[in-house]
């Protein structure tokens, strides 16, 4: 239905509950719409015979206002109808992450997994749900009948300090220890802030998954149990303790640069 329409279908609604002797400005005050916007629909509304005016601001609506009237309503009771059964099918359905082929009608254990909804078959797990749109490993899907409780353990950070530039930067790192924090806690999520940060993770052939409000995304990756393994310069590292202290996020802190003599690089 067009948006005039449905403007008139609100006119000829108020003629019914208050005809004969109904305002323009009353009509203009309940629908929040100007009396010269009222006074519009209405010539358009007698033109096309829905309503009469029978004078001294009477109106009255005709057999085929009534007829064109209640199919407006059939038409916004269907149109609600599909609204609201989308509303609860988006309520009732959630995305997840097939952790193997799944089809529609599978019984699965549902995890968290890197802050993200996994679902699989072999898991036996307290949250449990059913297939509603199903796919292949790695694929996103629907899952809805969820029971249970999802158990998300806080998670914790491993903030890696690097040099800043005028130590040395990415000249002065040392990469073992990235590599092998990253090859301890593989499932964790990747951040990093700043220039030098930057090129670290670039020569690594990294992608960091935080790369901007540092301190608001590693909170929010370890409430959704995610380890996070911050690779971040000497000031940047102090403020995001600061935060994750204040948080309750327990932290390991590991020096990652090779303290070497700055005069090489003079």
């Amino acid at each position: 239905m067009k948006k005039r329409n449905i403007t008139e279908f609100q006119i000829l609604s108020e003629v019914v509950r208050k005809q004969p002797h109904i305002k323009q400005k009353e009509i203009a005050d309940t629908l929040g719409i100007t009396v010269q916007g009222v006074s519009e629909h209405m010539r358009n509304l007698m033109k096309e015979e829905f309503i009469k005016n029978k004078g001294r601001g009477e109106y009255v609506i005709t057999e085929k206002g009534m007829a064109v009237l209640k199919s407006w309503i059939s038409d916004f009771k269907s149109y609600l109808n599909d609204v609201n059964q989308n509303l609860y099918r988006y309520k009732d359905v959630w995305p997840a992450i097939a952790a193997e082929d799944v089809v529609s009608g599978d019984n699965i254990g549902i995890f968290m997994k890197k802050g993200l909804i996994y679902a699989s078959k072999e898991l036996n797990s307290n949250a449990t749900a059913k297939v509603f749109f199903g796919g292949l490993k790695g694929e996103d899907i629907a899952i809805h009948d969820i029971k249970g409780h999802i158990e998300v353990n806080k998670g914790k950070v491993i903030v890696l300090k690097i040099p800043a530039e005028v130590m040395g930067g990415s000249r002065n790192v040392n990469y073992d220890i990235i590599t092998d924090t990253i090859t301890e806690y593989p499932e964790s999520v990747i951040a990093t802030a700043g220039t030098v940060g930057n090129v670290v993770t670039s020569r690594l052939e990294i992608h960091p998954d935080i790369r901007f409000a540092v301190s608001e995304g590693i909170v929010s990756a370890c409430n959704r149990g995610s380890d996070v393994i911050a690779i971040i310069t000497g000031k940047m590292a102090e403020k995001i303790i600061k935060v994750i202290d204040k948080n309750k996020i327990s932290y390991i802190l590991l020096d990652a640069s090779k303290n070497i003599d700055l005069s090489e690089f003079e």
